[in-house]
């Protein structure tokens, strides 16, 4: 699992799918619905020769998890997204 929101920085996400595309064919991953961060992934992926193959808006109810939160749920937009290898010809 990736760990929350932040790919267009230098966060964990950006490791989390460069390890994740280290061993596998196919990849999930949970990032925020923002058509700037869906474009950014779209491009980030293809430098590890990968595509997008599937995106799927959903909306997540995150719970309180923290004494500073404010609110009970909160309700975030998201995509789940499919990567897969890109095929070497």
């Amino acid at each position: 699992m990736n760990p929350p929101f932040g790919v267009q920085s230098k966060s964990a996400d950006r490791g989390f799918l460069k390890k994740a595309f280290s061993f596998s064919d196919v990849v999930y991953s949970i990032h925020l619905g923002k058509k700037s961060i869906r474009d950014f992934i779209v491009n980030y992926v293809i430098k590890f020769g990968w595509k997008v193959d599937n995106i799927l808006p959903f909306d997540l109810n995150l719970e309180r998890s923290f004494p500073f939160h404010s609110k009970k749920t909160k309700k975030i937009e998201v995509n789940v997204y499919r990567f897969i290898k890109k095929s070497v010809n």
